[in-house]
Formats: structure tokens, C-alpha cells, sequence
């Protein structure tokens, strides 16, 4: 899959999702891959920290020593100041994974700062039903940057913490599918236990070309290279 090929002043992918929808784990395991299979890749966490605390990634980022090597994730809180700090985050034939806090539908906030800098927003979402209509304002806010702006990134749908045998995944997907939204075929499974990727928080990656998140890595991959 290296052979896909990213412009030269690369691309750039934002996670959204509400709390707990996996966005962060997934973009930290995503862009592992994406770093595994050759491509340069910056990250930038705009998730506000609350008192004395840091944005997950970024803490993420520094408990393990660095994510990926030599790429340090940058923290940036500021509306104002993420649009700059995407520009300069961003790297020559790469990607640029930006995770983000609990979905909020604010123009002028650090979602809507870091959708109109984008290529790809990726929707992290569980296949519930209450998922499903929770999630209608971030098509408003698409569409509410496509009037302002002018431009308004590429959305897929992430199913996320999904069981195998799961009726409500299938459900789920062809739902969005019947109202146009795409679904990306790959998902992250809901893991249990000591390897589950709730555990894995402030740990150094463990990857391998079996793991779910390597197709997940691969399928956005496909969809922001260069056709």
C-alpha cells in the first residue's frame, strides 16, 4: 500500500466524534500505520485540556515517548491559532491527523477551525440509533462552512466499538447509506481485556498488518491519495 501516493503538500485528516467514540485511540493507532508503512505524518491536538491537564493525544504522545518517532504531536487550544499550526504541522507528501474534543457545533470553535482546514473529516460513531440522530449537526456544520467558506472537507462515517455479530452494525450502515452518507467498510472492533485498545492509553503501539486499525489506516489512506 505504499505505493498510494499523497500530494506534495499533503493532506490533512480530522477525527470528530462525541466523547468516548474511540476518535483519539483511532487517530493514535492510524497514524502508527501510517508512519509504519513508510509515509510522513505529523498530528496536532486541539482537544481543550481541563484544569491542569493536557489534551489526550498530546499526553499520549508524551507518556510514551513519542508515538511515532521523531513526529512529536502539537497541542494547540487556540481557534485562532490552529489554523496556522495545521499549515505548519502539515509535511511535504504525508498526512496530518488532527484529533479533536467532543463533538460541538460552534462556529468559531477549534471544530470548525480544524474542518475548514481539512481534506477528510472523519465521523467517529457508534452504530446505535441515538448515535444516528445525535450526529445530524455535524452535517450542519458542513454545510454552514461550504455557505461561509466556500469549501468543506470530505466526510466518511468510522463505526466504531462494533461487535462481530451485531445486527445494529449492518443496521446502522445501511441507514447512512440510504441517506447518501458513505460508510467506510472497515471498523473498530469494541475489545475486551488487557489488548483492548482502551488499554493501550499512554503506552507505546503495538502494530501489526492483522490489527483492525491497519485497514482502517489503509482505507483513509485510499481516500485522500492522489487518484
Amino acid at each position: 500500500m505504499s505505493s498510494l501516493k499523497l500530494p506534495s503538500q499533503g493532506r490533512r485528516v480530522t477525527f470528530i466524534g462525541k466523547g468516548g467514540s474511540t476518535k483519539t485511540h483511532t487517530l493514535a493507532h492510524v497514524r502508527g500505520h501510517w508512519a509504519r508503512m513508510g509515509y510522513p505524518t505529523g498530528a496536532v491536538d486541539s482537544d481543550r485540556p481541563g484544569e491542569d491537564e493536557d489534551g489526550s493525544l498530546y499526553t499520549w504522545d508524551l507518556m510514551a515517548k513519542g508515538l511515532v518517532k521523531g513526529r512529536p504531536v502539537k497541542a494547540q487550544y487556540n481557534a485562532l491559532h490552529l489554523p496556522g499550526t495545521i499549515v505548519e504541522e502539515t509535511p511535504a507528501d504525508g498526512v496530518l491527523g488532527i484529533d479533536t474534543g467532543a463533538w460541538s457545533n460552534t462556529p468559531g470553535g477549534t471544530h470548525h477551525s480544524a474542518l475548514a482546514m481539512s481534506d477528510l473529516a472523519v465521523l467517529c460513531l457508534q452504530p446505535a440509533e441515538g448515535e444516528l440522530h445525535r450526529s445530524a449537526s455535524v452535517w450542519a456544520a458542513l454545510k454552514y462552512l461550504n455557505d461561509t467558506t466556500g469549501r468543506r472537507p470530505e466526510l466518511v462515517v468510522l463505526l466504531t466499538r462494533t461487535h462481530h455479530t451485531a445486527k445494529a452494525n449492518d443496521e446502522a450502515r445501511r441507514a447512512m447509506e440510504n441517506r447518501g452518507i458513505e460508510v467506510l467498510q472497515s471498523t473498530v472492533p469494541n475489545q475486551q481485556g488487557e489488548g483492548g485498545y482502551s488499554r493501550t492509553f499512554g503506552k507505546e503501539l503495538v502494530l501489526a498488518d492483522d490489527d483492525p486499525m491497519h485497514k482502517v489506516a489503509v482505507e483513509i489512506l485510499t481516500k485522500v491519495a492522489i487518484q
